[in-house]
């Protein structure tokens, strides 16, 4: 069987689920991963082997070695940083790009946007999360031949469709999941909420996630009077949050483009949303209207319009009829679309396309 080394600088950061559901499970051909630092979260990703190569000399020789037949770099930084020894070695490699690497550095660095090109040029093919992603880097100058589609994927054995709560005295449960940085817009959600206590003065809203606004949200919480209805609860692992989901009425993230011009891919707590039963709303932001078809599969609002979100989820509240229908539907899409099943196979089916023209 042949052999695939996936290179992620960091194996694995708590909120790359993503990638760890891609990287198990291959029939056809064997995994490893290689990075730069010590395997940490760990039991959350349990993986083996990782190997772990602070200095990349004598990586093209080691390559050799160990027999690889391609490499797989996570974000387009990583996959600049080994195609020369991809090269040396005289691999294939494949680079997936998630966000930030197709937006936020494009415009920070000029000498990013230069690797780019090279990295298009000699890269053997690369994968995209969202059809709004692919049309970024044909713009960037990849050539389309060169591009998959391999949307995020979840397990919807660990995300069944759950009951709806009954809702009394207006005590509706909000959740938000993500980092807490600029893009996931959560200081847009705040904003938002405090309009919509107005109305439902019983509503709570839950944010789980950590991040570098931490502090603002909690000055803005603080200013807007919400302490008593606005968690921030942190980090948690992927099992607590499904705990949240299942105990939450709707699910509701802002995502925005940053300043820098940060974007998101499709955030997957989304499709995990989606999948259990739990009516979504969120932002015409980046690839996500791929998911949410706004009152088909879930409801959609201009990114960075507070006042739009805050009449929206009282517009929501105030429709509990509508939500098992939509429920069904948001469903049925995550479960055509982003089957973790089947999109770690179309990714199989690419690492043997690859493989066999080598």
């Amino acid at each position: 069987m042949q052999r695939v080394l996936v290179y992620r600088r960091k194996f694995l950061p708590k909120s790359e689920t993503f990638i760890y559901e891609q990287l198990i499970g291959h029939k056809r051909v064997q995994t490893a991963v290689l990075a730069r630092q010590k395997h940490f979260n760990r039991k959350q990703f349990p993986y083996s082997p990782v190997y772990v190569k602070k200095r990349f000399k004598g990586l093209a020789q080691w390559l050799k070695k160990k027999k690889f037949g391609c490499l797989h770099a996570r974000f387009g930084p990583a996959g600049v940083e080994i195609l020369p020894y991809a090269r040396k070695a005289k691999l294939p490699l494949i680079t997936s790009f998630h966000g930030f690497d197709a937006t936020k550095r494009v415009r920070e660095s000029s000498a990013y946007r230069r690797q780019l090109k090279k990295l298009f040029r000699k890269g053997t093919a690369f994968t995209v999360v969202s059809d709004h992603m692919k049309k970024r880097l044909v713009r960037l100058g990849c050539p389309k031949h060169k591009i998959t589609l391999i949307r995020s994927g979840i397990d919807f054995n660990k995300f069944p469709m759950l009951p709806q709560h009954p809702v009394k005295n207006g005590a509706f449960r909000l959740l938000s999941v993500g980092r807490l940085t600029e893009k996931k817009g959560m200081d847009t959600l705040i904003k938002a909420f405090s309009r919509v206590v107005s109305q439902y003065p019983n509503a709570t809203l839950t944010i789980v996630g950590d991040g570098e606004e931490k502090q603002k949200l909690r000055r803005m919480i603080k200013k807007r009077k919400l302490g008593g209805s606005v968690k921030l609860r942190g980090a948690m692992p992927h099992r607590e949050v499904q705990r949240e989901l299942a105990n939450c009425h709707l699910f509701v993230i802002a995502c925005k483009t940053a300043k820098n011009g940060n974007q998101e891919g499709i955030p997957n707590v989304l499709m995990e949303a989606m999948a259990s039963g739990r009516p979504v709303i969120s932002t015409y932001h980046a690839g996500i209207p791929e998911l949410v078809e706004h009152e088909v599969t879930g409801y959609l609002v201009p990114e960075k319009s507070p006042g739009r979100l805050a009449k929206m989820i009282q517009h929501v509240l105030g429709r509990t009829d509508e939500w098992p229908a939509i429920a069904a539907r948001a469903r049925a899409k995550v479960e055509s679309n982003h089957d973790i099943q089947k999109q770690r196979a179309r990714l199989e089916d690419l690492y043997v396309s690859v493989l066999k023209k080598r």
